[in-house]
């Protein structure tokens, strides 16, 4: 994610129409729009919202439920009135189902996903969300309850802007970021990282057979936002002129489009491929089926999407898929 903002920074601020490109790491739970209005004196035109402003450890949100509530659904974020690129989650899907489209039902197993759908619903508010009911539903909660902040009652003052647009993203994998400092929120910039390390050093690794989805090449996330904040700052009449019923009501209705990579694949899958291209020994790369135990966060099994709608907005033959995105990182 720290990769993503700092590639989306730089080739903003090489755009000749921007005037200036402000970063915010933002804790959600300070008063950080008082700050966001005084650097950019209260003249907002986009609003990039990546998983980095979020808390996006399905583990940690699992256990601090009301932490995930109040961080993941940033609502007064909406106050600006400014259009929002909002990187979501594929883990909205309840991963019952090989590629998923846009239109199918979003129905999240954990409290991750249920509060990444919830901060989607508010940006709906105005064209899908019926604002007499809850933004989710029953079975969509399940066990969990929705604070009362986002009760229906609390929501009727909220105007999201129409022109926000949803990217229900998946692993996100390239190479580290270029910029001398690096950036990342774990141990590794990305999963690949993990995995070389683990092969490198012959270090025998459990890899998931039984989950699958669809990695995306951090590449390809930067150029998505790119496109639509480019759509967001220019002349609305002639950028949104892609083919399509897809951008047929993009004046007035947000879109949602899966980001996700061409291929439907495993972490077991990942490592072999990786293996095989860097030609490292595959038999310390041992498949396994994840098995839910007591205590353990739901895992959708399969969340891999069908792309084809981004792809067409973007003028794209396709996304890169697996292969594509282990040769571009080594």
């Amino acid at each position: 994610d720290g990769s993503i903002n700092l590639l989306v920074c730089k080739s903003l601020a090489l755009h000749p129409s921007i005037a200036k490109v402000e970063s915010f790491q933002l804790d959600f739970q300070s008063d950080c729009l008082s700050a966001i209005r005084q650097a950019c004196s209260n003249c907002i035109d986009v609003i990039i919202h990546l998983a980095l402003a979020a808390l996006s450890s399905p583990f940690y949100c699992q256990h601090h439920p009301d932490e995930a509530w109040e961080i993941n659904v940033p609502v007064n974020l909406l106050s600006f009135g400014a259009p929002v690129i909002y990187m979501l989650t594929d883990q909205v899907y309840q991963g019952t189902k090989q590629f998923y489209q846009e239109i199918d039902e979003t129905l999240p197993v954990n409290v991750y996903g249920k509060t990444k759908l919830a901060f989607e619903r508010l940006l709906l508010l105005n064209t899908f969300c019926d604002r007499t009911t809850p933004i989710l539903n029953h079975a969509e909660l399940q066990e969990s309850i929705l604070p009362d902040h986002l009760s229906p009652h609390n929501l009727k003052h909220l105007k999201p802007n129409p022109r926000s647009v949803i990217l229900r993203s998946s692993l996100v994998l390239g190479k580290p970021t270029p910029f001398p400092n690096g950036c990342s929120k774990g141990s590794f910039p990305s999963f690949l990282q993990f995995v070389e390390t683990r092969l490198k050093s012959s270090t025998a690794t459990d890899y998931f057979t039984n989950e699958f989805r669809s990695m995306v090449h951090v590449e390809d996330v930067v150029l998505a936002i790119l496109h639509f904040t480019r759509q967001a700052l220019g002349n609305h009449e002639s950028a949104l002129t892609t083919e399509s019923s897809d951008a047929a009501t993009t004046n007035t209705s947000v879109r949602i489009y899966n980001l996700g990579g061409n291929d439907r694949v495993s972490r077991y899958d990942l490592a072999m491929k990786m293996a095989t291209h860097l030609k490292f020994d595959a038999s310390c790369v041992n498949g396994v089926d994840r098995t839910l135990k007591e205590g353990d966060v739901p895992s959708p099994a399969d969340i891999s999407m069908n792309v084809e709608k981004l792809s067409r907005e973007m003028g794209l033959e396709k996304l890169d898929g697996i292969d594509e995105i282990v040769r571009a990182t080594f």
